[in-house]
């Protein structure tokens, strides 16, 4: 029977890096194994990191599907050029609107994951990769949403005053869309629901919601990316009315005052949540990041 995560033309496969259901990864690869792009120093892995609040059940690896099939039909991005593609899950935080008994659900099934848990997971997650297929830093990591927020912190992972979790490669590129990049910022510009997912997922005390939040970073992004991404892009959509354009304006403004020149996209459109379900524009996002790499010497 057809799984809505099989995709034409690949082959699927998914691997548990941990305990919990929700510690998994699913990975894509071509059906011959493109053996043009598997010892390429040119091509590269394509790893999605979903959103939902750190806590949305229905976001998941599923999330990746449109924009794995839009790429495949991309001139702009040859086969030669993609070594494979996965998606990561990780462990979430509570839901008020699909709450758990904890009496009677299994330990491995709840969502009650307070942070560094989902950066840890997503740490671990890129460290089974490595270790099932090699992508060492041959990789473009995606992140939307809270998956913005965590491809950040897998850079600030490096510094050994936060260290949440053992280390991972770390990618060629970072794309992050529509993140969230100062968590008190916007639940004080929204209130209401923001206030109460923040607190879900980061606990009452606002320091640790500071210090999980990559515009807010206390070191200086520059030195520890100097082992690290040669690309990093944010991207927003002015029609996103969940996360807002100050969020974008607060990245771009550490990473500059930080020495370091990333790639600001503001001009997508859509929805919040339109943009990874559409997935056209994700998919001429990693396009033409990895043009941006291949053309890099």
């Amino acid at each position: 029977m057809a799984s809505s995560l099989d995709i034409p033309g690949l082959k699927y496969a998914c691997h548990q890096y941990g305990d919990h259901d929700l510690q998994r990864v699913g990975v894509w690869r071509f059906e011959d194994d493109a053996p043009e792009a598997a010892t390429s120093t040119q091509a590269y892995w394509i790893i999605f990191v979903h959103g939902g609040g750190w806590r949305d059940p229905r976001n998941t690896i599923h999330d990746f599907v449109p924009s794995i099939k839009h790429m495949l039909s991309l001139a702009d991005l040859p086969k030669s050029a993609v070594r494979g593609f996965a998606s990561l899950d990780y462990r979430l935080s509570p839901h008020p609107l699909f709450p758990q008994d904890p009496a009677s659900t299994p330990a491995n099934e709840l969502r009650e994951a307070e942070h560094p848990a989902h950066v840890q997971d997503v740490l671990s997650a890129l460290r089974l990769l490595d270790t099932e297929y090699g992508i060492g830093s041959n990789y473009v990591l995606v992140g939307h949403s809270a998956g913005g927020t965590l491809v950040q912190q897998i850079i600030m992972n490096n510094d050994a005053s936060y260290a949440w979790g053992p280390a991972a490669p770390l990618p060629a590129a970072i794309i992050s869309i529509s993140g969230i990049y100062d968590i008190r910022g916007l639940a004080e510009r929204h209130g209401g629901v923001y206030e109460v997912f923040a607190t879900g997922a980061f606990g009452a005390d606002k320091q640790i919601w500071d210090a999980a939040s990559p515009a807010k970073y206390t070191g200086n992004f520059k030195t520890i990316l100097s082992n690290g991404p040669r690309l990093l892009i944010l991207a927003t959509s002015a029609e996103d009315t969940l996360i807002d354009i100050p969020e974008i304006d607060a990245m771009e403004a550490k990473l500059i005052k930080d020495g370091v020149t990333p790639v600001v996209i503001r001009n997508l459109r859509l929805e919040h949540d339109e943009i990874w379900e559409d997935g056209t524009q994700v998919a001429t996002l990693i396009a033409d990041a990895v043009a941006k790499l291949q053309q890099q010497p």
